[in-house]
């Protein structure tokens, strides 16, 4: 079974559990086309042009000179574990520093990232610090348009399982859209909505994702039917919609 997450805006600058960079950390990453030539475009943009450019890449009003510095860097800047380096409101609810190892393997071995630079990273992939907006781009290159060239590396990848968890915000699903990508295998789809008091939750849905995700690990979750029987605090199961492509989860929030 994959889980599929959202990346953050917000990353970890610093951490006592980094690593040494070498120029090519991401080589035995899912993505193998363009990924080298979109990192040096990266840098190269970042270092040459204005600050107005760099400003809406950031998606920020103010550039913080230590995290530009790191952007400018990402061959030589400290690597560190995906999960570990995004620290956005779903990454704070699935608290994984706090896992037990045996959570922290179950969330290793099944958690696929949807990076807007480096395409789809493995749980465990180890990135440094960067900053690149959702929807923005630099030079030629652009988000949905990289993971559209990797599609055929991510699918013989992904079809070693027949589950998929995806817990992704409407962004990444456009970006890899799971039945077309997959529509030749047989793949057994869920994904959770969260109500409350009647209405979808919107911007705060990556929070009960983040939620959700810790409870898979500590219950180690080995099938999606398992999930529907899976209690937990301040989420109710009150609605499961099957689909032709997808099975959704209605929760409503407590």
């Amino acid at each position: 079974m994959w889980i599929f997450f959202s990346p953050s805006e917000k990353k970890i600058l610093t951490s006592t559990q980094e690593v040494k960079n070498n120029r090519d950390f991401f080589k035995d990453f899912l993505s193998k086309m363009g990924l080298q030539e979109a990192l040096k475009e990266y840098v190269r943009f970042l270092q040459t042009e204005n600050e107005t450019k760099i400003l809406k890449c950031f998606g920020t009003k103010k550039i913080n000179l230590e995290e530009l510095s790191k952007a400018q860097n990402i061959f030589s800047e400290p690597l560190l574990e995906a999960i570990l380096r995004y620290c956005g409101v779903a990454f704070l609810a699935l608290d994984y520093q706090n896992l037990d190892c045996k959570a922290k393997d179950y969330l290793k071995k099944r958690v696929l990232i949807f990076s807007n630079l480096f395409g789809i990273l493995r749980a465990e992939d180890k990135i440094p610090y960067y900053d690149l907006k959702q929807g923005e781009g630099f030079y030629g290159f652009n988000t949905k348009e990289f993971y559209a060239k990797n599609t055929s590396f991510y699918k013989d990848f992904l079809k070693t399982q027949k589950e998929i968890l995806d817990l992704r915000a409407g962004f990444y699903q456009q970006c890899f859209k799971i039945q077309m990508v997959l529509k030749e295998e047989e793949m057994l789809v869920y994904e959770p909505i969260f109500y409350k008091n009647q209405k979808v939750v919107s911007h705060y849905a990556k929070h009960y994702r983040g939620i959700l995700l810790k409870e898979c690990a500590k219950a180690q979750l080995q099938s999606l039917k398992d999930l529907q029987d899976l209690q937990i605090d301040g989420l109710e199961l009150i609605k499961i919609e099957r689909e032709e492509q997808k099975t959704k989860l209605i929760y409503e929030v407590r």
